[in-house]
């Protein structure tokens, strides 16, 4: 970001327009850094600072045979190459991202026009923001000394031209060699053309992962030393005598030696190894570190043993799990509103029962009077919610049903249902089930909470590898069609990460609900939406790009995305000071050129709707308020907007705008000194060009002082 200093009279040229208010000076610097006219890349995150830990310090190279697994070193070695696009192909299971992370891990290049010492790369992760990857146009990312991995492992199989798709990955080698860049791209066990003796020269198959015994012991050993220090993954303990000296004998098991499996999955062991930390910080027992490697199976089958016969008790932990943290009676609440228990116990029942603090301890919840905690098992109710849904599947609709209840607006878990969305979004994954998403459509229509809930529910499913495109291609369907509740979910999860992490597909939800016939609420939360992505600076040039491609590509009237690239607009346009997207957009105005033909196709395409005439009109109202406070940079206003009359000041609302409206008591003086600054510049005398005839910079156009309606346009202010 850079500053300015600004003369006295607070006026300064930018390339023939002036820049005439410095309040917002930061905020219309950072503007102008914006390049809107670049095409963005694909979204990026870096990889987590433990994932590259594990790979590094915690990697097991052999297989259960004790031979090495070639998978990352085959990677390297092509890396080495300069093979700058390499792909992983296998089946789950083998350990493929990790392979590709230990690769780039390990790689020292040299990067172009660098004489110096080899550097470690910057890992990021490759976010596949794409609706359909052989139709879509994207730009996959090339910044300077990135190991960029991308994960199609979940969608690869489906893909109907596979050929072209590997084309757009390897032909984007060249790119990242002249950045000193590399990409792995992990797929599944189909989908890639490796007979192919071009397309397949640079993959790697992944046959064999390692055990996931293996893993569990080496990340507990190299990761988390205090569960090592417990003993719990050692294959032999020494027995200790009565005097506290090891015995000769040959020793016995250890506790959870005879639990681990070798086919567990690389992801789960991993997963295992980090929450056995968790209980050994907890001052968990060794029971409890049994039950979580057998992922509480056992615990949980007891419980429902346990309860076979009473609905009350079973009800009270569907309870304590969705309502952690609140008291028993609240807990207790929340169970008789799963039965539909309406009835007043006798006092009889009630003084012979068992209490309540007893009953949460049989399903092994631990309450110390004022609040109920399962946190002394990390991953029980996890659990508890897959046998429920997995068991009990009759219960589904009905267990939903009652989630709604719950975090409604005054409901029992309205405070909860960050935690819920996590538990439920968990359980779609664990599952491989879209059902608990349909809460989504009551919460994005219930509160702020409620769509909160509704963002983060949706955008961690859209995160799963396996889940993500089945979740990403629903959250689609739902913004097309009819139904408000469908339609407000959809852009409501635009709002939070999903955002962030797939802008292309959130736009292009986005554009589906802004096209919709009436303006109701579901239109309202993607008009804030749009709005919302534009003021984030990294978001706009996409946004930006994205609805000025909508202006083009909609002609049709009839065509609701023509309504939505409108509508898209006039939401960009709006200025705010809590979402600059406006402030932004006039800020780089004042420095290219484009942009401001940009604005002026915008607000042409808006005033050609009749149905948008009176937003048109607020907007208008809006930026002479902002001039007027600030807001917006006056002249650059004035610049865009006089080139908007020549074209349309006869349209409605900016005709009113200019001119005012027959009977209107009282214009506002912000609106009257912008009147005057479009005339004023109107008149201004411009440079004579070679050639000897003076222009103005709108051509020729009836000057506004000729025109009987523009003789009016200070005669209602009052």
């Amino acid at each position: 970001m850079t500053s300015s200093t600004v003369p006295p009279d607070n006026r300064v040229s930018r390339g023939g327009i002036y820049a005439a208010n410095n309040t917002y000076s930061t905020l219309l610097q950072a503007g102008r850094d914006i390049n809107l006219h670049q095409q963005e890349p694909l979204p990026t995150e870096p990889v987590p600072p433990a994932e590259i830990d594990a790979v590094r310090r915690a990697w097991v190279a052999e297989n259960g045979e004790g031979k090495e697994i070639a998978t990352a070193p085959e990677v390297l070695a092509m890396l080495g190459l300069d093979e700058r696009v390499v792909v992983i192909a296998g089946p789950p299971g083998t350990g493929k991202t990790a392979a590709g992370l230990r690769a780039l891990s390990e790689l020292r290049p040299v990067l172009p026009g660098n004489s110096g010492p080899r550097l470690r790369l910057r890992l990021e992760h490759v976010l596949p923001d794409w609706e359909s990857v052989e139709k879509d146009r994207f730009l996959l990312p090339a910044g300077h000394g990135r190991g960029y991995l991308l994960d199609v492992s979940g969608e690869s199989a489906r893909w109907e031209k596979p050929d072209v798709t590997a084309r757009k990955f390897l032909g984007h080698a060249e790119t990242l060699r002249k950045r000193g860049s590399y990409l792995v791209v992990v797929a599944g066990e189909h989908g890639w053309p490796e007979n192919d003796p071009v397309l397949g020269r640079t993959v790697v198959r992944a046959v064999h992962g390692p055990p996931g015994d293996r893993i569990a012991r080496r990340h507990i050993e190299q990761l988390y030393p205090r569960v090592a220090h417990q003993g719990w993954l050692q294959e032999t303990v020494r027995d200790v005598d009565r005097r506290g000296e090891e015995s000769d004998g040959e020793g016995r098991r250890a506790p959870l030696d005879d639990l681990l499996r070798a086919d567990m999955h690389p992801g789960d062991a991993a997963a295992l190894a980090r929450e056995l930390s968790r209980i050994s910080e907890s001052a968990g027992t060794v029971k409890d570190a049994r039950d979580l490697v057998l992922r509480w199976r056992e615990r949980v089958s007891t419980v429902f043993r346990e309860t076979q016969d009473s609905a009350d008790d079973r009800a009270l932990l569907l309870a304590a799990i969705m309502l952690e943290g609140l008291s028993p009676a609240e807990i207790l609440a929340g169970a008789r509103l799963l039965l539909r228990d309406e009835k007043t116990r006798g006092i009889r029942d009630i003084l012979t029962g068992r209490d309540l603090v007893t009953r949460l301890e049989a399903v092994q919840a631990k309450s110390d009077g004022q609040r109920v905690s399962f946190s002394h098992l990390p991953g029980y109710p996890a659990a508890v919610l897959r046998h429920f849904w997995r068991q009990l599947s009759d219960i589904q609709p009905s267990l939903i049903q009652w989630v709604k209840q719950l975090t409604a607006p005054k409901g029992l878990g309205a405070g909860r249902i960050p935690q819920i969305a996590d538990l439920l979004a968990q359980l779609a994954v664990d599952e491989s089930d879209l059902g608990p998403l349909d809460v989504a459509q009551s919460w994005a229509t219930a509160s702020d909470a409620g769509q909160d809930g509704a963002s983060r529910l949706l955008a961690r499913v859209a995160r799963d590898p396996a889940l993500g495109p089945e979740a990403r291609t629903k959250l689609r369907s739902w913004a097309s069609q009819e139904s408000r509740a469908n339609a407000t979910v959809a852009a409501v999860v635009c709002q939070g990460p999903f955002s962030k992490e797939y802008p292309r597909q959130a736009l292009t939800c986005l554009r589906w609900v802004l096209g919709r016939g009436e303006h109701d609420s579901a239109v309202s939360v993607a008009e804030e939406v749009v709005r919302a992505m534009g003021s984030d600076l990294r978001l706009l040039p996409r946004v930006w790009d994205t609805v000025n491609k909508w202006l083009t590509e909609y002609k049709q009237p009839d065509d609701r995305n023509h309504l939505a690239a409108r509508r898209a607009v006039l939401s960009l346009l709006r200025p705010s000071a809590e979402q600059p997207a406006a402030i932004l957009l006039l800020a780089n105005a004042l420095e290219h050129p484009d942009t401001v033909d940009e604005l002026v196709q915008g607000w042409s395409a808006a005033l050609s709707v009749p149905t948008l005439e009176a937003w048109c009109e607020e907007v208008l109202t809006a930026w002479a308020e902002a001039v007027a406070h600030g807001v917006l940079d006056a002249d650059a206003v004035v610049e865009v907007l006089n080139r908007v009359i020549r074209e349309h000041w006869m349209t409605g609302p900016l005709s009113t705008f200019i001119a005012g409206r027959a009977g209107t008591g009282y214009t506002s003086q912000s609106v009257v000194d912008l009147r005057e600054r479009l005339i004023l510049r109107w008149n201004a005398p411009r440079p004579v060009p070679p050639g000897g005839q003076t222009q103005t910079p709108l051509g020729a156009a009836t000057a506004p002082e000729d025109d009987p309606a523009l003789r009016t346009v200070t005669q209602d202010a009052t």
